[in-house]
C-alpha cells in the first residue's frame, strides 16, 4: 500500500468492501498509482469495483485555477470482468498526470477505439459516483481533500453526442432510458433528435 494513503484506503473500504487485489504503484506504472479491485458483488450484486490509488498524491488543475486531487472508480460486471481494466485506469491516470490536469465532471475521453475485447465502448466520461451514497464522493484526509470520479463507458455515439451537445443532455437521457452503466455490453442509449 502507498505511504499516507490510510485515510482514503478507510474510506474506500467503508464505501466499497474489503480490497480484494491490488497491483502497480512501483516504477513499472504512471508516478506509483496502482490500480486496486474491490471483492466481487459489494457494494452491489453482480457488479465488482476497481478504483487508482495514489494519483490522489499528485496536485492536479482544474477548470477554475483550483487544484484537484483525485482517484478514479469504475463498477463493471462481475461475470464479464475484462482483462485490461487495471491497463485502461493506468492509462488515464497517466495521462493526467502528463497533462498536469484532472478530470472535469461531464469531461469526456475518447472515442479512441474498443476499450474491451467485448461490447461497443469506446470512451469514457467523468461523472460523480451516483450510484454510491453521496459522503463516498469527497474524502478529506490530513494530506488533501480528494475528489472520487466516476469513469463512465460509452459508446462513440454516446461519446460524439457529449461533445456535440454537453454532458448534461447525455445525462438526461440516462436519467430517462436507466441504462444499466456497469454494463459494458449494454446497447447504446437511443439519442433520436437532439435536445
Amino acid at each position: 500500500m502507498i505511504d499516507g494513503m490510510a485515510p482514503l484506503v478507510d474510506h474506500l473500504e467503508r464505501f466499497l468492501g474489503r480490497i480484494d487485489s491490488g497491483t502497480g504503484g512501483d516504477d513499472s506504472t504512471p508516478a506509483h498509482v496502482q490500480v486496486i479491485r474491490f471483492a466481487p458483488n459489494s457494494p452491489f450484486t453482480g457488479v465488482t469495483t476497481w478504483s487508482t490509488l495514489g494519483l490522489s498524491h499528485h496536485h492536479l488543475g482544474q477548470g477554475n485555477g483550483q487544484g484537484l486531487h483525485q482517484e478514479l472508480v469504475m463498477h463493471l460486471p462481475t461475470d464479464r470482468q475484462p482483462d485490461n481494466v487495471a491497463g485502461v485506469l493506468f492509462q488515464v491516470a497517466e495521462e493526467l498526470i502528463e497533462r498536469g490536469q484532472g478530470l472535469a465532471r461531464g469531461e469526456v475521453i475518447g472515442p479512441r477505439g474498443p476499450l474491451f475485447a467485448r461490447g461497443e465502448m469506446t470512451a469514457l466520461a467523468a461523472a460523480p459516483p451516483v450510484y454510491l451514497p453521496g459522503p463516498f464522493a469527497v474524502c478529506d484526509t490530513p494530506a488533501a481533500r480528494i475528489v472520487l470520479t466516476w469513469l463512465v463507458p460509452l459508446t462513440e455515439a454516446e461519446a460524439r453526442f457529449a461533445h456535440a451537445h454537453g454532458w448534461h443532455a447525455l445525462e438526461d437521457v440516462f436519467v430517462a432510458q436507466d441504462p444499466d452503466l456497469t454494463d459494458i455490453e449494454r446497447a447504446g442509449v437511443h439519442l433520436g433528435a437532439t435536445p
